[in-house]
Protein backbone atom coordinates (compact mmCIF):
# COMPACT_ATOMS: atom_id res chain seq x y z
CA UNK A 1 0.00 0.00 0.00
CA UNK A 2 2.81 2.42 -0.83
CA UNK A 3 1.70 3.19 -4.38
CA UNK A 4 2.02 6.89 -3.64
CA UNK A 5 5.81 6.47 -3.32
CA UNK A 6 6.06 4.89 -6.76
CA UNK A 7 3.76 7.53 -8.26
CA UNK A 8 5.84 10.32 -6.69
CA UNK A 9 9.05 8.88 -8.14
CA UNK A 10 7.54 8.56 -11.62
CA UNK A 11 6.26 12.14 -11.49
CA UNK A 12 9.72 13.31 -10.42
CA UNK A 13 11.34 11.38 -13.27
CA UNK A 14 8.94 12.93 -15.80
CA UNK A 15 9.57 16.42 -14.41
CA UNK A 16 13.35 16.01 -14.55
CA UNK A 17 13.19 14.65 -18.09
CA UNK A 18 11.12 17.63 -19.22
CA UNK A 19 13.60 19.92 -17.47
CA UNK A 20 16.42 18.24 -19.43
CA UNK A 21 17.96 16.82 -16.29
CA UNK A 22 18.30 13.43 -17.88
CA UNK A 23 21.15 12.43 -15.58
CA UNK A 24 18.98 12.79 -12.46
CA UNK A 25 16.00 11.26 -14.24
CA UNK A 26 18.15 8.26 -15.13
CA UNK A 27 19.35 7.90 -11.51
CA UNK A 28 15.82 7.99 -10.13
CA UNK A 29 14.67 5.51 -12.76
CA UNK A 30 17.34 3.05 -11.62
CA UNK A 31 16.21 3.51 -8.03
CA UNK A 32 12.60 3.00 -9.09
CA UNK A 33 13.43 -0.35 -10.68
CA UNK A 34 15.50 -1.52 -7.69
CA UNK A 35 12.95 -0.75 -4.96
CA UNK A 36 10.47 -3.37 -3.74
CA UNK A 37 7.55 -1.14 -2.82
CA UNK A 38 5.72 -3.95 -1.03
CA UNK A 39 8.42 -3.96 1.65
CA UNK A 40 8.30 -0.21 2.27
CA UNK A 41 6.60 1.15 5.39
CA UNK A 42 6.80 4.84 4.61
CA UNK A 43 3.98 7.06 5.79
CA UNK A 44 2.80 9.74 3.44
CA UNK A 45 2.77 12.39 6.17
CA UNK A 46 4.93 13.11 9.20
CA UNK A 47 1.77 13.27 11.30
CA UNK A 48 1.00 9.66 10.36
CA UNK A 49 4.54 8.71 11.39
CA UNK A 50 3.90 10.24 14.80
CA UNK A 51 0.57 8.40 15.15
CA UNK A 52 2.32 5.13 14.29
CA UNK A 53 4.82 5.74 17.08
CA UNK A 54 2.03 6.45 19.57
CA UNK A 55 0.24 3.24 18.58
CA UNK A 56 3.32 1.11 19.10
CA UNK A 57 4.11 2.78 22.43
CA UNK A 58 0.55 2.52 23.83
CA UNK A 59 0.54 0.73 27.18
CA UNK A 60 -3.21 0.58 27.84
CA UNK A 61 -6.32 0.13 25.75
CA UNK A 62 -7.44 3.63 26.85
CA UNK A 63 -4.25 5.14 25.41
CA UNK A 64 -4.84 3.29 22.15
CA UNK A 65 -8.40 4.64 21.98
CA UNK A 66 -7.14 8.22 22.45
CA UNK A 67 -4.63 7.66 19.65
CA UNK A 68 -7.46 6.40 17.43
CA UNK A 69 -9.23 9.72 17.98
CA UNK A 70 -6.13 11.70 17.05
CA UNK A 71 -5.73 9.58 13.92
CA UNK A 72 -9.29 10.37 12.81
CA UNK A 73 -8.69 14.09 13.29
CA UNK A 74 -5.33 13.97 11.52
CA UNK A 75 -6.94 12.40 8.43
CA UNK A 76 -9.96 14.73 8.59
CA UNK A 77 -12.48 11.94 9.19
CA UNK A 78 -15.47 12.18 11.50
CA UNK A 79 -15.02 8.94 13.40
CA UNK A 80 -12.90 5.81 13.53
CA UNK A 81 -13.68 2.35 14.93
CA UNK A 82 -11.71 -0.85 15.38
CA UNK A 83 -13.98 -3.89 15.76
CA UNK A 84 -13.06 -7.43 16.75
CA UNK A 85 -14.87 -9.61 14.19
CA UNK A 86 -13.55 -13.06 15.21
CA UNK A 87 -11.00 -14.02 17.83
CA UNK A 88 -8.43 -16.76 17.89
CA UNK A 89 -9.36 -19.55 20.32
CA UNK A 90 -6.22 -18.90 22.35
CA UNK A 91 -7.23 -15.30 23.11
CA UNK A 92 -9.64 -13.84 25.64
CA UNK A 93 -10.60 -10.29 24.66
CA UNK A 94 -11.79 -8.10 27.49
CA UNK A 95 -12.60 -5.31 25.02
CA UNK A 96 -14.22 -5.99 21.64
CA UNK A 97 -14.44 -2.49 20.16
CA UNK A 98 -12.62 0.82 20.45
CA UNK A 99 -14.26 3.82 18.83
CA UNK A 100 -14.57 7.58 18.69
CA UNK A 101 -18.38 7.46 18.40
CA UNK A 102 -20.34 9.62 20.89
CA UNK A 103 -21.66 7.93 24.03
CA UNK A 104 -25.27 8.64 23.07
CA UNK A 105 -24.91 6.73 19.79
CA UNK A 106 -23.13 3.82 21.50
CA UNK A 107 -25.98 3.47 24.02
CA UNK A 108 -28.59 3.59 21.28
CA UNK A 109 -26.63 1.09 19.18
CA UNK A 110 -26.45 -1.40 22.05
CA UNK A 111 -30.00 -0.94 23.34
CA UNK A 112 -31.56 -1.39 19.90
CA UNK A 113 -29.34 -4.37 19.06
CA UNK A 114 -28.10 -2.65 15.91
CA UNK A 115 -25.10 -4.97 15.87
CA UNK A 116 -27.30 -7.62 14.23
CA UNK A 117 -28.52 -5.34 11.43
CA UNK A 118 -25.51 -3.06 10.95
CA UNK A 119 -24.54 -3.62 7.27
CA UNK A 120 -20.91 -2.71 8.01
CA UNK A 121 -20.60 -5.37 10.73
CA UNK A 122 -22.30 -8.03 8.60
CA UNK A 123 -20.05 -7.29 5.62
CA UNK A 124 -16.96 -7.36 7.84
CA UNK A 125 -17.74 -10.96 8.80
CA UNK A 126 -17.42 -12.24 5.25
CA UNK A 127 -15.27 -9.82 3.23
CA UNK A 128 -11.50 -9.88 3.01
CA UNK A 129 -11.15 -6.83 0.77
CA UNK A 130 -11.77 -3.21 1.80
CA UNK A 131 -15.14 -1.71 0.91
CA UNK A 132 -16.99 1.60 0.82
CA UNK A 133 -20.21 1.85 2.78
CA UNK A 134 -22.18 3.21 -0.16
CA UNK A 135 -21.74 -0.23 -1.79
CA UNK A 136 -23.66 -1.91 1.04
CA UNK A 137 -27.40 -2.75 0.90
CA UNK A 138 -29.64 -0.06 2.37
CA UNK A 139 -33.08 -1.53 1.76
CA UNK A 140 -35.43 -2.58 4.51
CA UNK A 141 -37.13 -0.52 7.20
CA UNK A 142 -34.73 -1.50 9.99
CA UNK A 143 -31.59 -0.83 7.94
CA UNK A 144 -32.91 2.54 6.74
CA UNK A 145 -33.74 3.43 10.34
CA UNK A 146 -30.21 2.43 11.37
CA UNK A 147 -28.55 4.70 8.77
CA UNK A 148 -30.90 7.56 9.64
CA UNK A 149 -30.16 7.28 13.37
CA UNK A 150 -26.43 7.02 12.71
CA UNK A 151 -26.39 10.19 10.64
CA UNK A 152 -28.48 12.02 13.25
CA UNK A 153 -25.74 11.23 15.79
CA UNK A 154 -22.89 12.46 13.60
CA UNK A 155 -21.93 9.09 12.14
CA UNK A 156 -21.99 9.90 8.45
CA UNK A 157 -23.11 7.37 5.86
CA UNK A 158 -19.89 8.01 3.93
CA UNK A 159 -17.53 5.36 5.18
CA UNK A 160 -14.82 2.85 4.42
CA UNK A 161 -13.85 -0.41 6.13
CA UNK A 162 -10.56 -2.27 6.00
CA UNK A 163 -10.68 -5.95 7.14
CA UNK A 164 -7.46 -7.03 8.89
CA UNK A 165 -6.28 -10.50 9.91
CA UNK A 166 -3.44 -10.58 12.42
CA UNK A 167 -0.56 -13.04 12.40
CA UNK A 168 -2.24 -14.89 15.27
CA UNK A 169 -5.44 -15.29 13.30
CA UNK A 170 -7.68 -12.68 14.93
CA UNK A 171 -9.99 -10.92 12.47
CA UNK A 172 -10.64 -7.19 12.91
CA UNK A 173 -12.21 -4.39 10.90
CA UNK A 174 -10.99 -0.79 10.88
CA UNK A 175 -13.72 1.65 9.81
CA UNK A 176 -13.72 5.38 9.17
CA UNK A 177 -16.78 7.54 8.61
CA UNK A 178 -17.51 11.09 7.63
CA UNK A 179 -20.35 13.53 7.13
CA UNK A 180 -18.78 14.52 3.80
CA UNK A 181 -20.48 13.67 0.55
CA UNK A 182 -19.49 10.43 -1.13
CA UNK A 183 -17.21 11.97 -3.75
CA UNK A 184 -15.52 14.36 -1.34
CA UNK A 185 -14.99 11.53 1.12
CA UNK A 186 -13.37 9.33 -1.51
CA UNK A 187 -11.00 12.13 -2.50
CA UNK A 188 -9.95 12.59 1.12
CA UNK A 189 -9.45 8.86 1.55
CA UNK A 190 -7.40 8.55 -1.65
CA UNK A 191 -4.70 10.73 -0.12
CA UNK A 192 -4.63 8.84 3.21
CA UNK A 193 -5.39 5.28 2.05
CA UNK A 194 -1.81 3.97 2.18
CA UNK A 195 -1.25 5.50 5.63
CA UNK A 196 -4.58 4.10 6.80
CA UNK A 197 -3.54 0.61 5.71
CA UNK A 198 -0.20 0.75 7.55
CA UNK A 199 -1.69 2.34 10.67
CA UNK A 200 -4.48 -0.25 10.58
CA UNK A 201 -1.96 -3.08 10.82
CA UNK A 202 -0.23 -1.36 13.75
CA UNK A 203 -3.60 -0.75 15.44
CA UNK A 204 -4.71 -4.36 15.07
CA UNK A 205 -1.52 -5.77 16.56
CA UNK A 206 -1.56 -3.25 19.43
CA UNK A 207 -5.25 -3.93 20.10
CA UNK A 208 -4.67 -7.69 20.32
CA UNK A 209 -1.74 -7.10 22.66
CA UNK A 210 -3.62 -4.75 25.00
CA UNK A 211 -7.21 -6.02 24.86
CA UNK A 212 -6.63 -9.77 25.00
CA UNK A 213 -5.25 -12.11 27.59
CA UNK A 214 -3.55 -15.26 26.34
CA UNK A 215 -5.39 -18.49 27.04
CA UNK A 216 -3.64 -21.81 27.56
CA UNK A 217 -3.74 -24.33 24.73
CA UNK A 218 -5.70 -26.81 26.84
CA UNK A 219 -7.72 -26.91 30.05
CA UNK A 220 -8.15 -29.54 32.75
CA UNK A 221 -11.15 -28.50 34.84
CA UNK A 222 -12.25 -30.65 37.76
CA UNK A 223 -15.59 -32.46 37.77
CA UNK A 224 -17.05 -29.87 40.12
CA UNK A 225 -15.89 -27.02 37.90
CA UNK A 226 -17.50 -28.72 34.90
CA UNK A 227 -20.73 -29.21 36.85
CA UNK A 228 -20.92 -25.51 37.64
CA UNK A 229 -20.12 -24.51 34.05
CA UNK A 230 -22.73 -26.91 32.73
CA UNK A 231 -25.29 -25.52 35.15
CA UNK A 232 -24.54 -21.95 34.06
CA UNK A 233 -24.90 -22.96 30.40
CA UNK A 234 -28.36 -24.36 31.22
CA UNK A 235 -29.52 -21.17 32.88
CA UNK A 236 -29.12 -22.07 36.54
CA UNK A 237 -28.87 -18.89 38.63
CA UNK A 238 -25.74 -18.27 40.68
CA UNK A 239 -27.93 -17.79 43.75
CA UNK A 240 -29.06 -21.41 43.36
CA UNK A 241 -25.50 -22.60 42.80
CA UNK A 242 -24.47 -21.10 46.11
CA UNK A 243 -26.81 -23.52 47.86
CA UNK A 244 -25.32 -26.62 46.28
CA UNK A 245 -23.09 -28.94 48.30
CA UNK A 246 -19.52 -29.12 47.02
CA UNK A 247 -16.90 -31.68 47.86
CA UNK A 248 -13.98 -29.26 47.83
CA UNK A 249 -14.41 -25.76 49.22
CA UNK A 250 -17.23 -23.25 48.92
CA UNK A 251 -19.02 -21.97 45.84
CA UNK A 252 -17.15 -18.65 45.93
CA UNK A 253 -13.83 -20.52 45.96
CA UNK A 254 -14.97 -22.66 43.05
CA UNK A 255 -16.12 -19.60 41.11
CA UNK A 256 -12.77 -17.87 41.55
CA UNK A 257 -10.90 -20.99 40.49
CA UNK A 258 -12.99 -21.30 37.31
CA UNK A 259 -12.46 -17.68 36.30
CA UNK A 260 -8.75 -18.03 37.01
CA UNK A 261 -8.50 -21.21 34.93
CA UNK A 262 -10.29 -19.74 31.90
CA UNK A 263 -8.87 -16.20 32.28
CA UNK A 264 -12.35 -14.65 32.35
CA UNK A 265 -14.10 -12.09 34.53
CA UNK A 266 -17.38 -13.97 34.95
CA UNK A 267 -18.67 -17.53 35.08
CA UNK A 268 -20.87 -16.82 32.06
CA UNK A 269 -17.80 -16.00 29.96
CA UNK A 270 -16.10 -19.17 31.18
CA UNK A 271 -19.18 -21.24 30.32
CA UNK A 272 -19.30 -19.81 26.80
CA UNK A 273 -15.64 -20.63 26.28
CA UNK A 274 -16.03 -24.13 27.73
CA UNK A 275 -18.96 -24.81 25.41
CA UNK A 276 -17.07 -23.41 22.42
CA UNK A 277 -14.14 -25.77 22.85
CA UNK A 278 -16.31 -28.78 23.65
CA UNK A 279 -15.53 -29.23 27.34
CA UNK A 280 -19.18 -29.42 28.34
CA UNK A 281 -19.66 -32.46 26.12
CA UNK A 282 -17.72 -34.44 28.73
CA UNK A 283 -19.34 -32.94 31.81
CA UNK A 284 -20.30 -35.51 34.50
CA UNK A 285 -23.91 -36.49 35.05
CA UNK A 286 -26.00 -34.55 37.51
CA UNK A 287 -29.20 -35.54 39.29
CA UNK A 288 -31.13 -33.46 36.76
CA UNK A 289 -29.82 -35.71 33.97
CA UNK A 290 -31.33 -38.86 35.50
CA UNK A 291 -34.99 -39.83 35.61
CA UNK A 292 -35.92 -42.79 37.80
CA UNK A 293 -39.05 -44.88 37.38
CA UNK A 294 -41.86 -43.93 39.73
CA UNK A 295 -42.99 -46.42 42.35
CA UNK A 296 -46.58 -45.26 41.92
CA UNK A 297 -48.90 -46.87 39.38
CA UNK A 298 -49.79 -44.30 36.76
CA UNK A 299 -53.37 -43.92 35.62
CA UNK A 300 -54.58 -43.31 32.11
CA UNK A 301 -51.68 -45.03 30.36
CA UNK A 302 -51.75 -45.21 26.58
CA UNK A 303 -52.25 -48.75 25.33
CA UNK A 304 -49.08 -50.32 24.02
CA UNK A 305 -48.64 -50.55 20.28
CA UNK A 306 -49.25 -53.82 18.54
CA UNK A 307 -46.36 -55.76 17.06
CA UNK A 308 -47.51 -54.72 13.58
CA UNK A 309 -47.45 -51.04 14.59
CA UNK A 310 -43.96 -51.38 15.98
CA UNK A 311 -42.81 -53.02 12.77
CA UNK A 312 -44.11 -50.07 10.75
CA UNK A 313 -42.47 -47.60 13.16
CA UNK A 314 -39.02 -49.06 12.65
CA UNK A 315 -39.49 -49.88 8.99
CA UNK A 316 -36.30 -49.36 7.08
CA UNK A 317 -34.08 -49.82 10.12
CA UNK A 318 -31.78 -52.79 10.58
CA UNK A 319 -33.41 -53.95 13.81
CA UNK A 320 -34.67 -57.27 15.09
CA UNK A 321 -38.30 -57.41 16.17
CA UNK A 322 -39.98 -60.06 18.34
CA UNK A 323 -42.67 -62.10 16.60
CA UNK A 324 -45.89 -63.08 18.25
CA UNK A 325 -44.31 -66.44 18.99
CA UNK A 326 -41.35 -64.80 20.64
CA UNK A 327 -38.86 -65.65 17.85
CA UNK A 328 -36.69 -62.75 16.62
CA UNK A 329 -37.15 -61.71 13.03
CA UNK A 330 -35.35 -59.06 10.97
CA UNK A 331 -37.30 -56.05 9.86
Amino acid sequence: MNGWVEDALRDAIDFLAKSRRNDLASDLNRILKAVNFDDLEIMRSSAADQIAGEIVESETIAELTDTLKRMARMMNFGHCTLLLVAENSSANFTTKVITTYPEEWINLYVNRRYYFVDPVVQASKTRVQSFYWDSLPSSGTVVRSFWSEAEAHGVGSSGYTLPITTERGDMLALSISSMQGVESFRETLAFHESDLFNLGVFLAEAFCRLAAEHRPASYNPTDEQLLVLQAISRGVEEADLEGWAYQYGSYSTLRRSICSLFHTKTLAQAAVLAARIGLLDNAPLTKADILAASEKVACGLVAPSSVASLRRLVSGRNLAMPTETGVLMAV
